[in-house]
């Protein structure tokens, strides 16, 4: 029970964290929170779903987010990753004051799965700046999350399972389920990006992306289960 509620807080934490900083933006902002440069882009063509749609019928500016958008982004995520990164280490140490090694490798898949989320989001930062950071209440729409939440939720489910075939499957078929199932559920919640007026280079890139993500995640999410099943039972052992 302890284990699955590890991994349960896991595949949460950051999500509340980027819904409640986003929602947070939107009321002390409105609408408009979304800078106006970044709304009327037509670098991207990308549009954020919850603007209204004229946001978008402005195709004479093509400027890119400012620096100070995504400055401003950029220590939104960060907060949350931070919070988020703050509760699962405190859980996984008590996991671990606790000696229950199951919790502990839940609370540390959950936590390298959060590493990987971090390291996409703040290393893939270029490009297509309005896709990458969106307001953090539309973040569970991107791949960054997705993929984060994939791996997450493979990871600790592969940390229930014995290691070998069992383990393998598991992580394959819990990461393609929410790999698929995460955009289904946060598109009907209102949380995604829409795309407008695509560019062949921009399909190109989101049908790249969910093809790469499909294989990827199940792989990360068996090594991360690996990992952590190992670590917290060096850890546990340590503390006999």
């Amino acid at each position: 029970m302890m284990r699955s509620l590890a991994g349960v807080a896991g595949a949460i934490v950051l999500a509340l964290g980027m819904m409640a900083l986003g929602r947070a933006a939107a009321l002390a902002h409105g609408l408009t929170a979304v800078p106006a440069k970044l709304r009327h882009s037509t670098a991207s063509r990308i549009i954020l779903a919850s603007v209204d749609a004229s946001a978008a019928q402005d195709n004479g500016d093509d400027a890119p987010p400012s620096d100070q958008d995504i400055a401003r982004r950029r220590h939104e995520y960060a907060s949350a990753f931070a919070i988020s990164a703050a509760i699962l280490l405190l859980a996984v140490i008590a996991a671990l004051t606790l000696r229950h090694r199951g919790a502990a490798a839940a609370g540390i898949a959950a936590l390298a799965a959060l590493g990987i989320g971090a390291l996409l989001q703040f290393t893939a930062s270029k490009g297509l700046p309005m896709f990458l950071w969106p307001p953090p209440h539309l973040w569970l729409g991107t791949f960054a999350a997705d993929f984060m939440l994939a791996v997450m939720l493979a990871a600790v489910g592969g940390t229930m399972l014995r290691p070998g075939t069992r383990r393998v499957m598991g992580s394959i078929v819990i990461a393609e389920i929410a790999w698929w199932g995460i955009p289904i559920y946060a598109g009907a919640a209102g949380l995604t990006l829409s795309i407008a007026q695509q560019r062949m280079e921009v399909n190109w890139l989101v049908f790249l992306g969910t093809a790469v993500g499909a294989v990827a995640a199940p792989a990360a999410a068996w090594a991360t289960a690996s990992l952590a099943s190992a670590i917290a039972e060096r850890m546990t052992l340590r503390r006999t």
